[in-house]
């Protein structure tokens, strides 16, 4: 007789356990290498966008504006491209980043009338740019805006650690006044980047290696999540940080009914626009916590002040360009000082109140920061 051997069915079951546990024990450190990854890939579109800038201020010794174009911002019937007001600075880099063709769209369409955004259209609009994606972000789909296909982008613009706005409130709104948006006088911040103004980097007295110029503003996934905005009480001369924060529990907004606007894009999917709701990241409230507009007018809330953080998909923080081209990873613990007072006024000087993290996004604040290590 011939005596066949095999496994028993309990050295099967140890050898399936002991697979088991190695699968178990592999796959953190596949997913951590993955992330490790898109990090690096991350970090290199912030180098991209970084020197860019520079390479800009090099050609016409001055950066860019956040916000401008040949139109203005009312709505009215008497104009035309209005909304090209409010092209954005990464509109304006893209010859600096091999995008000539995408930059020439707009300037072909001169000034013809064709309402108010004549481009929407345009492959400049829409075209998905890897440079200006992080790969960890998970938005891909605007949360409220299913059918709406445009540019992304996973970065903000540095306004400093004031209530950035995107037009002018006093003494009317901007945006429903013809005479007054014709003029399309500067909106100035505290950081770098504002509305029809083009900093020389000699006015970044704090030194190009303590200043954020660009930093990540992660995009909303779902429809109560980080990434989104929620209307805060108040007026800029009141609202405070904290009054923004105490909306947030660490992973969505206590009252998904204050997001606001849902009509129309979120931030994050409207990756070629000015706005501070698009563009900006604010260095209020600290890393990967709330978005918060203050609702000054009838307008539309893309156009109203806020606070604007920034945030990632990353553990433990965010990165940032530094306006000497270096990037650097911040902790969401980086000190951001007292939550509880009102943001300094624009055209205020002196230090930030909001610690290290504010003293980052400033460009004259006369602060000595440094990111801790």
């Amino acid at each position: 007789m011939v005596r066949r051997r095999g496994f028993t069915l309990v050295e099967l079951l140890v050898v399936i356990a002991i697979i088991g546990i190695l699968v178990g024990l592999l796959l953190p450190a596949v997913q951590a290498a993955r992330e490790a990854a898109r990090r690096m890939q991350c970090s290199n579109n912030l180098k991209q966008l970084g020197l860019a800038a520079l390479n800009y201020e090099s050609a016409y010794k001055r950066f860019p504006a956040m916000q401008a174009g040949t139109g203005h911002i009312w709505g009215g019937s008497d104009t035309s491209n209005t909304q090209r007001g409010s092209m954005g600075a990464s509109y304006f880099l893209l010859p600096f980043l091999e995008q000539t063709s995408l930059f020439n769209q707009v300037g072909q369409l001169g000034n013809k009338g064709q309402g108010r955004e004549p481009w929407a259209g345009l492959p400049l609009y829409l075209t998905r740019l890897s440079f200006l994606e992080c790969p960890s972000d998970a938005g891909e789909t605007d949360p409220y805006q299913a059918n709406r296909t445009r540019t992304l982008t996973s970065y903000g613009f540095c306004t400093g650690d004031n209530y950035a706005a995107s037009e002018l409130f006093s003494p009317s709104e901007e945006r429903n006044t013809a005479s007054l948006s014709r003029q399309k006088l500067p909106i100035r911040h505290r950081g770098i980047w504002g509305r029809y103004t083009f900093p020389k980097i000699g006015e970044i007295s704090d030194g190009t290696s303590n200043t954020i110029t660009i930093a990540e503003r992660q995009r909303p996934h779902s429809q109560n999540t980080k990434g989104l905005a929620a209307a805060v009480a108040g007026t800029a001369a009141s609202a405070t940080p904290l009054d923004c924060r105490a909306l947030w529990n660490g992973r969505e907004y206590y009252d998904q009914g204050l997001i606001t606007p849902k009509n129309d894009t979120s931030p994050g999917y409207r990756g070629m626009a000015g706005n501070a709701f698009f563009a900006a990241v604010s260095t209020i409230l600290p890393p990967n916590t709330s978005t918060c507009i203050i609702m000054e007018g009838s307008a539309s809330p893309h156009w109203f002040p806020g606070m604007w953080s920034a945030g990632s998909e990353h553990v433990g923080g965010i990165q940032a360009g530094m306006a000497d081209g270096s990037v650097q990873f911040i902790s969401d613990n980086i000190d951001s000082g007292n939550q509880g007072v009102v943001a300094p006024l624009a055209t205020a000087g002196g230090p930030s109140p909001y610690g290290v993290w504010g003293a980052l996004g400033t460009k004259s604040g006369g602060e000595v920061s440094q990111i801790p290590q």
